[in-house]
């Protein structure tokens, strides 16, 4: 419990501290995630960048710590989610293609918005919410579940519902958001391993979670690829990709394949456009601990 008031204080004092604290702050925070990362992650990190992208050794480690220290801005931004409203984000966000998610809600079934594991994930959410758009977020309980009530008071109090992407009352929330023709935001970049559709992520094998494509045939609901990018002056940009849609046509597995390798084109070419935007040291090929964990 004692945690949950010393974050709820240092929120307020990033709310009140003028930018360069906050930027100091923020750099701190991303040296301590680089030293606390455990030094096998950031070997995993580092020959993933390699083996994707196709750098150097040291172009790769770079990216890999840059990947890293960026998540102090993160913090930060999140820390002052308590300042943020519908009259302010737009000075703050900017958002390309808003006319895509515009004329998906129009249609009246719901929209399922895809996005990964890339720059603020977190803002991404709070920008689409405080632009008027009735959101519902599925994400993973946190194992602190002061952490855990932290986050979704913040992720609440700029408009978004929470479900966790476990259980019965997550599919029921899923369920509901679109039969009420509203938002849905799923994360599609890591396995989850559920069910998901068998393709290549920059060549290397991978399970992709085909939960996008399924509720779209299901639903009718429109996808719209959506990440955000951080801004050397300190802002952010939204991207809203045009829509994908799930058909129904008689091979089930391969609208699902279809669509799903679709999502794999868009977030490769994010990963590829702003290489240190995504999560590089999580182990999205589940081979990481094995490879570089048991080094001597």
């Amino acid at each position: 419990m004692l945690a949950y008031y010393v974050v709820k204080f240092f929120s307020w004092i990033m709310c009140v501290a003028p930018k360069c604290l906050r930027n100091l702050t923020a750099a701190i925070l991303g040296g301590i995630a680089v030293v606390a990362t455990p030094k096998w992650r950031m070997q995993m990190a580092a020959a993933n960048i390699q083996e994707c992208l196709g750098v150097d050794k040291a172009r790769a480690q770079q990216i890999a710590e840059k990947s890293l220290r960026r998540f102090g801005r993160m913090v930060v931004e999140v820390m002052r989610f308590p300042l943020l409203n519908k009259d302010n984000i737009t000075k703050l966000v900017n958002v390309e293609g808003l006319e895509y998610l515009e004329e998906a809600y129009k249609q009246n079934k719901g929209v399922i918005i895809a996005t990964g594991h890339f720059g603020n994930w977190e803002l991404l959410g709070a920008t689409i919410a405080l632009h008027g758009y009735p959101m519902l977020s599925i994400t993973r309980k946190q194992n602190n579940k002061y952490m855990d009530r932290f986050i979704n008071e913040y992720r609440e109090m700029v408009g978004q519902k929470v479900a966790y992407n476990r259980g019965e009352h997550g599919l029921l929330a899923i369920s509901r958001i679109l039969k009420e023709k509203k938002l849905l935001g799923v994360l599609y970049d890591q396995d989850t391993n559920d069910d998901g559709v068998d393709l290549k992520l920059f060549g290397k094998d991978s399970i992709i979670p085909l939960g996008a494509a399924a509720l779209s045939r299901i639903y009718g609901s429109p996808v719209l690829p959506c990440f955000i990018h951080n801004s050397e002056e300190g802002g952010c940009t939204v991207k809203i990709y045009p829509p994908l849609y799930t058909p129904k046509s008689k091979d089930r597995e391969k609208d699902f394949y279809d669509v799903t390798q679709e999502l794999v084109v868009i977030l490769e070419h994010e990963i590829i456009s702003h290489p240190e935007m995504w999560f590089w040291v999580h182990d999205r090929w589940k081979d990481g601990r094995e490879r570089f964990a048991v080094r001597k």
